[in-house]
């Protein structure tokens, strides 16, 4: 059994790795298996899947994992340029509309939770009305979620995001997001801290984790680019840890396993979604590095020795 497993599923963020699923297409099937396999991961990260049939087809091969699965609205979002919480109410009917039919795919599929994010920010005069409506839709969202809920019940977590650099989302800094937290008020939603958004928001781990609060119900480990602004890498790119132009390598991900510990995340978030907690890793392949095995490899031998290192 491994170490972490009395605490945590540790998980991989699937359409990151494997790029060429993003966008709920590709070797879907055959790149599952690779994570399916691998029994040091007790979760698991997909893309919203359109090919109804294959989407079948994956719900099956999950189902005999025993893998926890977090299903990835957010990525729709980003892809499809979704605007919750948009003063044009033509786009944000179609948004809530959209987002509501992922909710049930992550249903059926079976998961513990679907990851969303914020719109654009539309800038300072507008940010206050802005957070008003997008707190009126994923309230409509969660109660939704709530409502066609059957075996267990779906949260929805929400990611933030950087504001000035790369992202640009409404939701920025993490006392916005526990402040958004407050106001959406829903037991079936939470908030999730990414070690990779931290260089860009400029907080440090156990900062952003303290303010989470008790909202905090999973957590990413990744890497960013922040002080290399000529390079593509510049933002929320994942590179793998160790990255010369990065971020965060194994120090920072021992720190971050630290402070979840120092949090209580363990707990708190278990009893909030009545499952083991997820940490998973999100890292992709970038330029000049371009093997998923490699960039797979990468992150479990920096958690495994993040793991050691942080004596949990």
């Amino acid at each position: 059994m491994s170490a972490w497993a009395h605490l945590l599923d540790f998980g991989v963020v699937h359409p990151l790795i494997f790029l060429e699923c993003r966008g709920g297409e590709g070797p879907i099937l055959e790149t599952l298996a690779v994570i399916i396999d691998d029994c040091d991961f007790g979760a698991i990260e997909i893309a919203p899947i359109k090919d109804p049939n294959l989407r079948l087809k994956a719900q099956a091969l999950l189902a005999q994992s025993q893998l926890q699965i977090v299903y990835l609205p957010i990525l729709p979002v980003l892809l499809e340029r979704l605007e919750l919480g948009s003063a044009n109410g033509d786009l944000r009917i179609a948004a809530v509309t959209r987002l509501k039919v992922l909710i049930d795919e992550a249903i059926e599929m079976g998961c513990v939770m679907a990851m969303v994010q914020g719109p654009l920010d539309p800038g300072l005069d507008r940010r206050a009305a802005a957070t008003d409506r997008l707190v009126e839709d994923l309230q409509e969202l969660c109660d939704y979620a709530t409502g066609q809920s059957r075996k267990r019940q779906l949260f929805l977590t929400l990611e933030n995001f950087d504001r000035e650099i790369e992202k640009k989302r409404l939701i920025g800094p993490t006392i916005e997001a526990a402040s958004l937290a407050d106001a959406v008020d829903r037991r079936n939603f939470g908030l999730t801290v990414d070690l990779s958004h931290l260089g860009l928001l400029k907080e440090t781990a156990d900062y952003a984790l303290l303010t989470a609060g008790r909202h905090l119900i999973h957590a990413h480990l990744g890497n960013c680019v922040t002080e290399h602004q000529d390079s593509a890498l510049y933002g929320d790119f994942h590179p793998r840890f160790g990255h010369p132009l990065g971020r965060n390598d194994l120090p920072e991900v021992t720190e971050f396993l630290k402070q979840l510990d120092a949090v209580h995340f363990w707990e708190g978030a278990r009893k909030r979604l009545g499952s083991t907690p997820i940490v998973s890793m999100e890292l992709r392949p970038v330029p000049g590095e371009d093997s998923p095995a490699a960039v797979l490899a990468n992150g479990k031998r920096t958690f495994r020795r993040a793991w050691a290192g942080a004596r949990l």
